[in-house]
């Protein structure tokens, strides 16, 4: 078993270390971004520094990285008496200025600019010079931190960071976005640090209970926080790394852990690609499972990001799926698809009619007051189809659905779904309800559809 232990690793770091062209192509680059960021601070007489953070700077980095190559985080810092709207301002001028191939403005607690140069993805983000993490002004003010800590206390196990970050890349929770609610870089090299190695990792990470929480300054930490996973940041104990892993990541983990222990391989650092869904394909599917695929598809703002988009759309999805069963409709599940401003919120319907009778039960025939007014409400009423009748000690009537599709209902009562303002907002503005293959209206939306029915633990075989 160890033999074979070694003989994965081994196999997986040939795919992912990064080679000498490519570390020459990342310190090229690297020099040029920061060069044209001292130009453009100096043009501007500011007394700002420029700093490169992160996994390119950590050496923590995966070779080839499908998902639109490796980041380079470039962080400009400035004096605390400078004011936020001046980091702000400034930083964003330096972004644009460095950005000679095209530019987004992302959003965290402040904006920052994100470039590409080279090949690589540029992260500009300005934040404030601290002397030590009690003073922060920003939350972006501690990663200068997390470097200095990472730097000091990785010992030359880079490999084994890109190894744990490649096996939760193949079993889908590498991310602390939103949209992923996995596990961060900075938290792949805490773990390491704090166990040693990949497999000594994946050894503790099998026994995890939830509420596991994990010190890297203090044998026994005291966990304040309520996530399945708690990790004190050794810079900032009033910050827990792992608060943005959920349950299901926390115990996708679990379980990939004790696969890939008991039975080690490569297809759980790469996984089968999953292929575009065809309509012969999505029929096949939902014959078999005979549900009826729905999604409401509408218009964000093109620049909105996920981390700001998914969890609006995340409330409005939770919210259409109370209602709907509030009103007699049942969801197997769903989920959410979200690309550059087009949204689609997707249930998967058990039924795709309902009867045109629901049943609507009232009060105890013991609680009199309101026992006396159902009945007087209902007693000769012309829409009652049957009732009053007495079940189980109650007034019971069946009355005529108002809602007898799901189409029906969405159109109807979206603006009385609990939801965002501004999911409200871009409904309001005009949206779609799609069934079945209409929902294949493009690539990205037939591979979302692929990995909604592939729903399965990408473990090895």
């Amino acid at each position: 078993m160890k033999n074979e232990l070694t003989r994965v690793q081994m196999n997986v770091l040939k795919r992912i270390r990064p080679s000498r062209s490519e570390r020459e192509r990342l310190h090229r680059v690297t020099q040029q971004v920061i060069a044209a960021a001292e130009s453009a601070i100096a043009s501007r007489n500011l007394s700002a520094t420029v700093e490169v953070i992160g996994s390119a700077a950590r050496d923590t980095w995966i070779s080839d990285d499908e998902e639109g190559g490796q980041d380079i985080d470039i962080f400009i810092g400035f004096d605390t008496s400078t004011s936020r709207e001046d980091l702000e301002r400034y930083g964003l001028e330096i972004g644009k200025e460095i950005a000679v191939e095209g530019y987004i403005i992302g959003f965290a607690e402040h904006p920052y600019v994100k470039a590409r140069c080279g090949g690589f993805a540029i992260d500009v983000v300005p934040h404030y010079r601290i002397k030590n993490t009690r003073h922060i002004l920003s939350a972006v003010d501690r990663t200068p931190f997390h470097q200095k800590f990472v730097a000091e206390h990785l010992d030359g196990r880079q490999d084994d960071v890109r190894l744990l970050k490649q096996f939760l890349k193949g079993v889908g929770i590498y991310g602390a976005e939103l949209r992923t609610k996995g596990f961060s870089g900075y938290l792949c090299e805490l773990l390491v640090i704090k166990f040693g190695s990949f497999v000594n990792v994946l050894k503790s990470v099998q026994d995890w209970k939830v509420g596991t929480c994990l010190s890297l300054t203090s044998e026994h930490a005291r966990n304040n926080f309520t996530s399945p996973l708690a990790v004190i940041d050794p810079v900032d104990t009033n910050r827990n790394v792992a608060a943005a892993v959920s349950l299901d990541s926390f115990s996708i983990l679990i379980d990939a852990a004790r696969s890939f222990l008991e039975s080690p391989c490569i297809k759980c650092f790469f996984p089968q690609k999953m292929l575009p869904l065809d309509v012969s394909a999505f029929q096949a599917i939902v014959k078999k499972r005979k549900t009826t695929v729905f999604g409401v598809k509408f218009d964000l703002p093109e620049d909105l990001v996920d981390d700001i988009a998914y969890p609006q759309l995340e409330r409005a999805h939770k919210g259409m799926l109370i209602a709907l069963q509030r009103n007699g409709f049942s969801a197997l599940r769903g989920d959410i698809y979200y690309d550059h401003g087009e949204a689609v919120l997707l249930f998967e319907m058990r039924v795709s009619h309902l009867p045109a009778v629901e049943r609507h039960d009232g009060p105890p025939v013991d609680s009199t007051r309101h026992a006396n007014k159902f009945k007087k409400k209902y007693v000769n009423n012309p829409d009652v189809l049957s009732g009053p009748y007495i079940n189980g000690g109650r007034y019971v009537v069946e009355l005529p659905r108002t809602y007898l599709t799901f189409p029906e209902y969405v159109a109807a009562e979206f603006k009385n779904v609990r939801s965002s303002k501004a999911i409200l907002r871009a409904m309001e503005q005009g949206f779609q309800i799609l069934k079945d293959e209409e929902l294949l209206d493009s690539d990205r939306m037939r591979l979302f559809l692929a990995r909604y029915f592939d729903r399965r633990l990408h473990n090895c075989d």
